[in-house]
């Protein structure tokens, strides 16, 4: 118990000192879904951001010809997609110079930088790698960045401070791909060294806050894809990783985002195994369309009444002055059933 109420109190701290909103207002808002116009390919596992009024979304698995595909019916994608907000119309942006799967995208004062993720082949379709670049104007091109100190894909990234944090996932151990624990910021000219992520998983949620970030959920790869209902909070000044309370139940392949001071939780996907009567280790897999919602003040998560309007994982979420935005995914686990709906969770204090 004095272990939980420090670190409520640290949180309110470093986090709620700048909201009081927050301790005022703990009752769900009442919240509709808008249709939005669609992606303009089936897309999943992206890592959007926002930057100049757009949506931003490159390197992700795009549904593809067959004989292209490196992934079932996916393959890595070296497109770039760009949503107006003001205009609400999508468009094509400059591609990417090369294709990439789980590529993460970060908002930083000289750009967007994309971050890592992996190559695909038919032979290899988990090649990850530690290149970066960078989209300094959206009408302009994409520029080879600072390269991460390691290989590093399928992790959490937040941008604290100016400062472009990339945490955990996949990485390279003794020669194999791995959960790795590291946890690197690009400072604008350098990658620096922070605190590594206490417990290494990939295919998690990060949400950046003014001082620090939030890990939530996630799975460990070495453990036959064991989610975690883990939740981690990083404190920038004191470049320590303090546990909140875990998420209602354990889940991966989530998206999250921070809006009117909460934080909201979307869908991901589980798989579990089970040994048939002939000895044959059998794969089962489901997807969720939940919605959590996380307050600071009671370190407390709850479900909402309000759920996705179909299961999805592997999707993007984006706060904006709207509500926050839900982009593509797929409706089954792995990578079946991508889409290309983008929709608009509009809560009643953003009328």
């Amino acid at each position: 118990m004095e272990r939980r109420a420090f670190i409520r109190k640290l949180v309110q701290l470093t986090l709620l000192a700048s909201s009081p909103s927050l301790l005022a207002n703990s009752e769900h808002k009442k919240a509709v879904w808008i249709d939005k116009p669609r992606l303009p390919n089936y897309l999943q596992e992206l890592y959007p951001c926002l930057f100049n009024e757009h949506l931003v979304i490159a390197g992700a698995l795009e549904q593809s010809p067959i004989e292209s595909a490196t992934m079932g019916a996916m393959d890595a994608s070296k497109a770039c997609y760009l949503f107006d907000l003001r205009k609400q119309t999508w468009r094509l942006g400059p591609q990417l110079p090369v294709k990439r799967h789980h590529l993460g995208l970060l908002t930083t004062q000289q750009g967007v930088l994309a971050v890592g993720g992996f190559a695909a082949s038919k032979a290899d379709p988990w090649q990850v790698r530690k290149d970066t670049f960078l989209l300094a104007d959206l009408n302009d091109h994409w520029h080879s960045s600072i390269p991460l100190p390691n290989p590093q894909a399928e992790a959490g990234y937040a941008t604290i401070n100016n400062h472009a944090h990339v945490i955990s996932g996949r990485g390279i151990i003794y020669g194999r791909l791995a959960d790795i624990s590291d946890h690197v910021f690009f400072d604008g000219k350098q990658w620096q060294q922070a605190a590594p992520l206490p417990l290494a998983r990939n295919s998690g949620a990060c949400v950046a806050m003014d001082k620090g970030c939030l890990l939530i959920g996630g799975r460990i790869q070495d453990k036959r894809h064991q989610n975690q209902s883990q939740v981690d909070f990083y404190d920038k000044n004191a470049d320590k990783w303090f546990e909140l309370a875990p998420t209602p139940f354990a889940s991966s392949g989530i998206a999250a985002a921070k809006h009117n001071n909460k934080v909201y939780v979307f869908g991901g996907e589980q798989y579990n195994y089970s040994i048939n009567r002939a000895g044959i280790t059998m794969m089962h897999s489901k997807t969720f369309k939940h919605i959590w919602q996380y307050d600071f003040a009671s370190d407390k998560w709850q479900t909402l009444p309000i759920s996705m309007t179909s299961t999805r994982h592997g999707l993007g979420a984006i706060s904006t002055e709207e509500g926050i935005y839900l982009i593509g995914g797929a409706q089954r686990a792995g990578g079946e059933l991508p889409t290309n709906s983008v929709e608009l969770l509009k809560f009643a204090s953003d009328y």
